[in-house]
């Protein structure tokens, strides 16, 4: 499928009718069967504006659109019309936004959410797409919901002018578990100093355009991404490692680490664990400097479940590391890229040991990842922004970033693990 991902430059000279030029001469000249439009590409005072403002657009470019919408609401929409629809595909379908917005999709009535099959994917040429809104992929159990829902290929639009290395590493680590296509596209805002760009990823590899126009930067751009004729990016960056060697909370080969890794066995140990966990199979309870420290054990297969850590006894204290272990060798980019979208997504350390690799990963206060590799077959963590899966949601009810704690049941039942959470 040829997907158009649509990056308008909003500035005080943008004229609607260059931007639209533009976009017509690329659908008469370019096979394109699907054009995406950046989260709140435009506003619409009711619903039935709004479908009025996509049908048109559709009926104008005489092609399926993807369109964010801003409502009076507070709540981000995405609509898709398909205009000329064949048996079996998807006429209009609608998404709403579950995280970081004055209103998110929690706050609507559950059966208003069935009605509108919010999850049901978008069919099209016999693919099931899937839509998100910026924020939303930060969340695995938004997700998780998709692809039970059926996924083909993922698209994001986001609102634009992002961290490009923290959406990158959202993006990647989501192609690579979803094994398939992801693409997101963004607006871009005159008032904002960070960039936007079209990117797209396909089972880890990053994707070229299959055509372009424009760069983004003081210009409108546009990328066209085939998902039957993808062209790969041979570039491929070196992984930045941190010089920082953090003793807090360490794990290793020797008794002399915190947590000790047995790699033979696949499993850890620690001469640290409370009395209460001492049984524990996969998870232990470890006390360090009156610090209370969660360690997680799973099989390396296990990264690609973004639903392990849900399914683990999860605490409301203390910090959290997750350890995946292989007995054999594994492909460090995929482990890389793994390890900085768990600790993304989860709040928590992550490390991965096999034969031939032992690194880390978590991140900062702002959710910059920061990579470790091992020295002297150990690596220490300092504990800060480790508090895991209760951490990600805002304590403030007033939040219009991330999720706020009240919907923290809500947000865990599209997986129905609320039980595990004590």
């Amino acid at each position: 499928m040829n997907i158009l991902l649509v990056q308008p430059y909003f500035n005080k000279k943008f004229s609607r009718e260059k931007f639209f030029g533009q976009l017509v001469k690329i659908i008469e000249e370019k096979p394109v069967e699907l054009i995406v439009f950046p989260e709140g590409y435009m506003g619409a005072a009711t619903i039935e504006e709004a479908w009025e403002i996509v049908e048109d657009l559709e009926e104008y470019l005489d092609t399926p659109i993807i369109c964010g919408i801003s409502f009076p609401d507070g709540t981000e929409r995405a609509l898709y019309v398909n205009g000329a629809a064949e048996e079996g595909e998807t006429e209009k379908s609608i998404f709403i936004k579950h995280s970081t917005a004055k209103k998110l999709a929690f706050d609507l009535d559950p059966d208003d959410l069935k009605k509108m099959r919010v999850y049901e994917p978008v069919i099209l040429n016999d693919k099931r797409i899937q839509v998100y809104i910026c924020h939303d992929m930060f969340f695995p159990l938004v997700t998780e919901k998709l692809e039970q829902e059926g996924l083909d290929i993922l698209i994001n639009l986001t609102g634009g002018n992002v961290k490009m290395s923290k959406w990158c590493n959202v993006l990647k680590g989501r192609s690579i578990e979803l094994d398939t296509t992801v693409l997101c596209t963004m607006a871009n805002r005159t008032d904002e100093k960070q960039p936007s760009d079209r990117i797209g990823f396909k089972s880890g590899e990053r994707l070229k355009a299959n055509y372009k126009l424009g760069n983004g930067e003081k210009t409108h751009a546009f990328s066209l991404f085939s998902t039957d004729d993808p062209v790969i990016d041979e570039e491929t960056a070196e992984p930045f490692y941190s010089n920082k060697q953090y003793t807090q909370f360490t794990v290793g080969f020797s008794e002399e680490a915190d947590c000790t890794v047995d790699l033979e066995k696949l499993e850890i140990y620690s001469s640290k664990l409370t009395d209460e966990d001492e049984e524990a199979e996969t998870s232990l309870h470890l006390m360090k400097n009156g610090e209370s420290v969660h360690v997680h054990v799973a099989n390396y297969a296990e990264l690609v479940d973004r639903t392990y850590l849900y399914k683990q006894p999860i605490a409301e204290e203390g910090h959290h590391i997750g350890i995946y272990l292989s007995d054999g060798p594994v492909k460090e980019e995929k482990a890389i890229a793994m390890l900085k979208l768990r600790a993304i997504e989860n709040r928590i350390g992550y490390i991965v040991v096999a034969d031939n690799l032992f690194v880390a990963a978590k991140t900062n206060r702002y959710k910059d990842t920061q990579l470790f590799k091992a020295t002297e077959n150990k690596i220490g963590f300092d504990l800060q922004f480790m508090q895991g899966i209760n951490s990600v949601f805002q304590k403030s009810a007033s939040s219009k970033q991330g999720i706020p704690v009240r919907f923290k049941e809500q947000y865990l039942s599209l997986l129905q693990v609320a039980e595990n959470v004590k």
